[in-house]
C-alpha cells in the first residue's frame, strides 16, 4: 500500500460512522408494535423471537413485561412501553391488546398511537416496525379489523409485516387427515410419515387463501410484508424441527430487509434472539469497518505504538459490538470486565504468556512495517472469528439452559474449550493460508476469507442450532 492509497484509506476511515458508538446514543432499543385480535398469537411470537418469558394463559405482552407509565394514571394499553429487564435489554414492545372482531374503540386508539409515533422526529421515539398478527388456523376471510387497519390507518414509512400465525396448527390438521385416510385405505399397514405433504398443503392454503385475500385488500405490490409462522413451544424448538419453526427466520430477515438504514438493521439483529446467524453477519460488517485503520497502521514501520494502539482499539470496538449484537443476559456485567476481554483475546489467538508478550511487543514496535502487515491482518481476522464464535457459544448455552446467567467461570470454560478446539485450529489455518502479502489490504477479499473460515463451524453444529 503506497502513501497515496494509505492517506485516502485513512480519510475514508475517519468519515465512517461506527456502531455502536453512534446509533445507540440516539436509539438504544428497537421499538415494535405487535397488533392483532385476541388469540392471534402475539405473546407467543414475541416470546420466541425476543426470548422473553410468558406466563401461561396470558395473551398480551403487557402481562409478562414491565409497563412504563406515570403512577396513578390509566392509559390505553397500546401507549405503554413494555420492557424486559434481565431478559432482553434491546427491545421495547407496544401491545395493541386483544381486540375483538368488529371492535372500534381499541382500533381507534391504535390509530391515534401510530399517528403520534409517525410524527416523532427522534429515532428512539419512532416506531421501527409493526407486526400485525392474523390467525391462519381460524376464519379464512379478511376481518373488519384487518380492513380498517390496512385501509384506513396512516402508517407513514413504518415497515409493516402481516404475520399469519398458527401455521403449525394448519399443518397438524392436514397431517391428521392424511394419516386417517391412509389407515382407512391400507388397514394393517404402518402409517408413513405424512408431515412433508401436510406442510405442503398448509403452504398452499397460505398462498392461495390467506396471502391472496390480503393482497386483494392492500394490492399485490403493496409495501406490506407478509409471512406465515409456526407457533412452537420450547420443547418443539429444542428438537429443532423445521415444521415447528417454519417461517420464523424468514420473518426476522424480512423485517430486517424492510428497515431503512444500516444502524437500525444492526439494532434489529441485536433485539431478536432467534437467529444467531444474523447476529454474526451484522457484527462482521461492523468488524470490517475497523479493517482500514489496522491495515494502515501495520504498514508504518518504526513508529512506536501506532500498530498496537490501532489493533487494541479495533479489538475493543469489535468486542463491544458483539456484546451488543448477541444480547447475552449478563446482570453482573461479566462481559464488560477487563479481565474477561483479556481472557477472550487470549482464546482468540490461543497464545501462551510468552507468545502474548511477543505479540504485544511486535504490534508496538512493528519495525518491519509492510513486511509483516499480512501477519497483523491475519491476527485481526482470527480475533474477529474468535470473538464471534465465543459469543455465539455463550448465546446458545443460555438458550439451551433456559436463561443461564453468565459467570466468570462459565466464560472461562467456553474460552478454554474454544482455544483448544478443532474449530479454532481450522479457522486459523484457513485465514493464515489465505492472507498473504499481495492481498492483505483487500477488504472484500479478507471479508470473504473470514466468512468462509466461519462457515466451517456449521459442520459441527447440533441439529437444533442449525438455522432453519
Amino acid at each position: 500500500m503506497d502513501a497515496k492509497a494509505r492517506d485516502q484509506a485513512l480519510q475514508n476511515f475517519e468519515k465512517t460512522s461506527f456502531y455502536p458508538s453512534d446509533i445507540l446514543v440516539e436509539c438504544p432499543k428497537f421499538r415494535v408494535l405487535v397488533a392483532g385480535q385476541t388469540g392471534s398469537g402475539k405473546s407467543t411470537l414475541c416470546s420466541k423471537i425476543f426470548r422473553v418469558s410468558t406466563e401461561k394463559g396470558k395473551e398480551n405482552a403487557a402481562d409478562f413485561g414491565i409497563s412504563h407509565h406515570s403512577r396513578g394514571t390509566e392509559i390505553p394499553q397500546v401507549w405503554k412501553e413494555i420492557t424486559f429487564p434481565g431478559q432482553n435489554e434491546q427491545i421495547i414492545l407496544h401491545d395493541s391488546g386483544g381486540f375483538e372482531a368488529g371492535g372500534t374503540g381499541e382500533l381507534e386508539e391504535i390509530k391515534k398511537f401510530i399517528k403520534d409515533r409517525v410524527k416523532r422526529t427522534t429515532l428512539g421515539e419512532q416506531l421501527h416496525c409493526i407486526w400485525y398478527c392474523i390467525d391462519m388456523s381460524g376464519n379464512r376471510q379478511i376481518q373488519t379489523a384487518e380492513k380498517t387497519f390496512f385501509n384506513d390507518f396512516d402508517l407513514g414509512d413504518i415497515p409493516v409485516v402481516a404475520v399469519f400465525t398458527h401455521f403449525d396448527e394448519v399443518k397438524d390438521r392436514y397431517q391428521f387427515k392424511l394419516e386417517q385416510q391412509f389407515r382407512r385405505a391400507n388397514k394393517g399397514v404402518p402409517t408413513p410419515d405424512q408431515s412433508d405433504q401436510a406442510e405442503a398443503f398448509a403452504i398452499r392454503d397460505y398462498e392461495t387463501i390467506h396471502r391472496r385475500n390480503l393482497e386483494k385488500l392492500v394490492g399485490k405490490h403493496s409495501r406490506i410484508g407478509m409471512q406465515y409462522v409456526a407457533m412452537p413451544t420450547d420443547d418443539d424448538m429444542a428438537f429443532g424441527s423445521s415444521s415447528y419453526s417454519a417461517g420464523v427466520d424468514d420473518l426476522i430477515n424480512q423485517t430486517k430487509e424492510m428497515l431503512a438504514g444500516e444502524g437500525l438493521r444492526r439494532l434489529w439483529a441485536s433485539a431478536q434472539q432467534q437467529d444467531a446467524e444474523l447476529k454474526m453477519q451484522e457484527t462482521i460488517k461492523v468488524a470490517m469497518k475497523q479493517f482500514d485503520k489496522v491495515v494502515i497502521s501495520s504498514t508504518v514501520p518504526l513508529v512506536p505504538f501506532v500498530s498496537g494502539t490501532a489493533f487494541s482499539s479495533a479489538f475493543n470496538n469489535i468486542y463491544s459490538s458483539a456484546n451488543k449484537a448477541y444480547g447475552l443476559m449478563d446482570p453482573s456485567e461479566i462481559m464488560l470486565r477487563k479481565s474477561t476481554r483479556k481472557r477472550i483475546y487470549e482464546a482468540c489467538l490461543n497464545l501462551s504468556e510468552w507468545e502474548r508478550r511477543i505479540h504485544k511487543f511486535g504490534l508496538m514496535i512493528n519495525f518491519l512495517g509492510g513486511a509483516i502487515a499480512h501477519v497483523i491482518t491475519s491476527a485481526l481476522l482470527k480475533t474477529v472469528a474468535g470473538i464471534l464464535l465465543i459469543h455465539e457459544e455463550l448465546f446458545w448455552r443460555q438458550r439451551e439452559q433456559q436463561g443461564l446467567l453468565l459467570t466468570a467461570d462459565a466464560v472461562d470454560d467456553v474460552c478454554t474449550e474454544f482455544g483448544n478446539s478443532k474449530i479454532r485450529r481450522n479457522v486459523a489455518a484457513h485465514i493464515d493460508g489465505s492472507i498473504l502479502l499481495h492481498n492483505y489490504g483487500d477488504r472484500q477479499y479478507c471479508t470473504d476469507t473470514l466468512v468462509t473460515a466461519l462457515e466451517a463451524r456449521n459442520r459441527h453444529k447440533p441439529p437444533h442450532r442449525e438455522r432453519t
